[in-house]
């Protein structure tokens, strides 16, 4: 009943506020401006992620397609978050099993003694 009541007062207090994305000033509209735009890549900017010997085109889709991974993809990094994640699975799954069978235990043990 508290629980109804204090969602109910929150939402009134959520539609009454005062909005507090409105615009101040309006809008300004970008001014043109002549740029040169060109295809060559600073190193420091490049994706390692990227190939660099291969058209981009060629290498989207869902699975990764041959050469077109990159060497700074994966590595020991990745493994220990896999490990990592796989543990914690096996605790959260384990701890669940394990209340499952003391639960199903406590209820045969009063069903016994009825």
């Amino acid at each position: 009943m508290i629980v109804r009541i204090l969602f109910a007062l929150t939402l009134v207090a959520g539609l009454l506020a005062p909005q507090a994305a409105q615009a101040t000033t309006p809008p300004v509209e970008p001014t043109p401006t002549t740029t040169t735009t060109t295809t060559d890549i600073v190193v420091d900017e490049a994706n390692p992620f990227l190939p660099e010997n291969r058209d981009l085109s060629d290498c989207v889709g869902s699975l990764q397609r041959p050469g077109c991974g990159s060497e700074a993809r994966g590595g020991w990094h990745q493994n220990l978050v896999a490990i990592i994640m796989v543990a914690g699975l096996l605790i959260v799954f384990g701890r669940v099993a394990w209340g499952v069978r003391r639960s199903q235990k406590n209820m045969a043990i009063t069903t016994e003694s009825d």
